[in-house]
């Protein structure tokens, strides 16, 4: 299904109320590994969650990524293209996510109503490693359906009590699988489920398709004269008791449509205040319509009145406009403890300029997402590392040199400053790459000023890594060339590394106006050799530190008196041309001294001794643990 159909079908059913009209018309075993990330947990007032090892609030802030731009689950194309898996993540990250919620297909996951199929719970456990790596908890929701012909026969054919009880050996294995890694936020029963009310029985287990996916799913099909919330709580309680055999740590909840509340009219039978009890958090779906966010403010407010924490587990412009739901995400801050949009694998600069009604709302969304991530969760704290390591190009020794892998890696080893190198496409974009042309790094080979970005993205700059260092297709997913202001979005999202930007053409006027208008001054710097790029760099803006680069047998002196008329921050040497005086010379001048760029560990040690405080290298995890040692 092209992405133009599935946002237009997603449109259609939602503007039927997120899928109430149409409900209402029928009333061997491998755990997942510890990772870094600290666990969650609810705070003591009941009304928020925080960190458990630090206190500190903690606010989902992410996306839903159930799907591709194409349609696809994520069970659909994580076998033979987990690249594709493996940018979402980064992106998603880059746009200031801190949770991605994942939608688990119970045909899928179960060969049979007692056995779990290996291979997916093994591409699950690789899946928990991705988000460990990138730093993005999950929120793990089940039981899916939403593809009607995945649905096994045998499973359709399951009297209530069997279908319960494979549902419960689904999350058995779920939980056996993940329960070690605090990466993983939440276990989300299902989306949206629903106790069937009236007193005729159902033939079909799922709710209508909407274009072709089935979101909404019934755990009963006779009600049989028993009390629906009653029904709910059975469900709640048999599920929640397979998880909590195996896992006792990880959050628990529900996703809930906004009908569910105890209110005349369609209700879904899972009443918040009936249900809280056996849940550490509710979840709730909301879409605000044009000019009636009182009315979703009062909705909201009816879940959070059970006294648990709210996530808005679903959001999107899609009955108002992207303003209007940026005006209900902030009225709604003092109610709802976290929100969770969308993202269909296309960041707002692959969109741009949008070209259909589903882009730019999309795009919308998007942006939106991303100015409201510091309102939401607070600036980063600034706590810049001074270790002097530079990565050079990112983590470049083990990462493709100047992608948003080789930078993230460079943040995760604990650099101070990752270096990156700027061009100019041919409209106007600036591209990281550091030649002019890409045929060294890429399966293509363009002149970059003379090429469009779009032209640009689909070169896969990974290339020439994946050739040099052996990798396979799989150990190394293609990689496209990033934009200045992605890697920026990216490094604005935490406050240890820095970024230094290599101009690589005249184009520091507009670095420095892309620097300003995200606000960005504390997380940059500029170096090169050009005294004119650099000189101009100093002079938009002073606060930005510049690091000059200096060839081997580049005249001290002068070049002493050329940083101090400039202000320049430090003299960054090639590493050939580093001594005892020179480095003397500049550290008496009150200026830091470096050297570019520098990968042998005697070279490295040796230029420690002399008192060289910045270096930079392709190899960042060798140069702090030789200075660390040293």
């Amino acid at each position: 299904m092209s992405s133009v159909y599935r946002f237009l079908s997603l449109a259609t059913m939602f503007a039927a109320g997120m899928f109430g009209l149409a409900i209402g018309q029928i009333v061997p075993e491998t755990k997942c590994c510890a990772s870094e990330l600290s666990w969650i947990q609810v705070t003591a007032d009941g009304k928020r969650f925080s960190v458990v090892e630090s206190g500190e609030t903690f606010t989902p802030w992410g996306f839903n990524y159930d799907h591709d731009g194409d349609g696809r689950l994520i069970e659909d194309f994580w076998d033979d293209q987990w690249s594709k898996v493996q940018s979402a993540f980064d992106e998603m990250k880059g746009l200031g996510a801190n949770v991605v919620r994942i939608h688990l297909q119970f045909g899928k996951f179960m060969d049979s109503p007692t056995m779990p199929n290996a291979h997916s719970l093994k591409q699950l456990t690789r899946l928990v490693a991705l988000a460990e790596q990138t730093g993005l908890y999950l929120d793990l929701t089940g039981l899916g359906c939403y593809h009607k012909q995945d649905v096994p026969q045998w499973y359709d054919q399951l009297s209530e009590q069997e279908r319960w009880a494979a549902q419960a050996v689904f999350w058995e294995a779920i939980a056996k699988q993940c329960s070690t890694s605090p990466v993983v936020f939440c276990y989300d029963l299902m989306n949206e489920p629903v106790v069937p009310g009236g007193d005729k029985a159902r033939t079909d287990w799922l709710g209508p398709g909407f274009g072709d996916k089935h979101f909404v799913q019934f755990i009963a099909l006779d009600r049989q004269d028993r009390d629906r919330t009653e029904v709910a709580k059975a469900w709640i309680a048999k599920l929640v008791s397979e998880i909590r055999q195996h896992d006792q740590r990880h959050l628990i909840t529900v996703g809930l449509v906004p009908w569910s509340l105890d209110r005349p009219g369609l209700t879904s039978g899972f009443v918040p205040e009936k249900i809280a009890d056996q849940l550490d958090f509710i979840a709730v779906h909301l879409y605000p319509e044009k000019g009636r966010l009182d009315e979703a403010i009062a909705t909201l407010r009816g879940f959070a009145a059970v006294g648990k924490p709210v996530v808005i587990e679903e959001l999107f412009p899609l009955k108002c406009g992207a303003q209007e739901l940026g005006d209900f995400i902030d009225q709604s801050r003092s109610i709802a403890a976290g929100w969770i949009g969308f993202y269909w694998g296309q960041t707002p600069t692959q969109i741009r300029p949008a070209t259909t009604i589903s882009e730019a709302v999309t795009l919308a969304w998007l942006e939106l997402f991303q100015s409201k991530r510091e309102s939401v969760l607070g600036p980063p704290p600034l706590a810049f590392l001074s270790n002097g390591v530079t990565a050079h190009r990112g983590n470049s020794s083990q990462f493709p040199e100047n992608t948003m892998a080789a930078f993230r890696s460079g943040i995760d080893v604990g650099a101070d400053w990752i270096e990156l190198d700027v061009l100019r496409s041919r409209d106007g974009q600036l591209v990281v790459i550091h030649d002019q042309t890409t045929g060294r790094v890429g399966d293509v080979d363009r002149v970059v000023s003379e090429s469009t970005y779009a032209e640009l993205a689909e070169i896969d700059v990974a290339t020439d890594y994946r050739k040099r260092s052996g990798k396979t297709l799989s150990e190394c997913p293609p990689a496209k060339m990033p934009l200045l202001k992605d890697v920026l979005a990216m490094v604005k999202t935490q406050g240890l590394t820095r970024v230094s930007i290599q101009p690589k053409m005249d184009c520091v006027a507009d670095a420095v106006s892309l620097i300003q208008s995200m606000n960005a001054e504390p997380w940059v710097g500029f170096n090169d050799g050009n005294l004119q790029y650099m000189a101009k760099a100093k002079r938009l803006a002073p606060e930005i530190p510049v690091f000059w680069d200096r060839g081997k047998d580049t005249d001290i002196e002068s070049d002493i008196n050329v940083a101090k008329q400039h202000r320049f921050d430090a003299l960054v040497l090639h590493k050939d041309g580093v001594t005892p005086a020179k480095v003397e010379k500049i550290r008496e001048a009150g200026i830091e001294v470096g050297a570019w760029t520098v990968n042998d560990p005697a070279v490295i040690q040796r230029l420690l001794g002399m008192g060289v405080q910045r270096i930079y290298t392709d190899r960042p995890r060798l140069l702090l643990s030789l200075s660390s040692g040293s």
